[in-house]
């Protein structure tokens, strides 16, 4: 098994992500994991909240666009 079906593997074991709460948490949690050199000396990450608040901005803007989108067709 090369090393490229060991990591499909891996994702398909992991629980899958069910709201946006969780979404974040994982995020927030794999960002700390792949990123230690973010994490201050008092244990905040603000490079991580920027990631978290940019996500946030994103999810808004898509559902923003989403609901004109539907509002459009009916």
């Amino acid at each position: 098994m090369g090393l490229q079906d060991s990591l499909l593997n891996r994702r398909r074991k992991r629980r899958q992500v069910r709201t946006y709460a969780e979404l974040k948490e994982q995020l927030h949690r794999d960002l700390l994991a792949q990123h230690p050199e973010w994490i201050d000396a008092d244990g905040n990450c603000p490079k991580c909240d920027a990631y978290d608040r940019r996500l946030a901005e994103l999810i808004a803007s898509f559902e923003s666009a989403s609901r004109r989108s539907i509002s459009q067709a009916a």
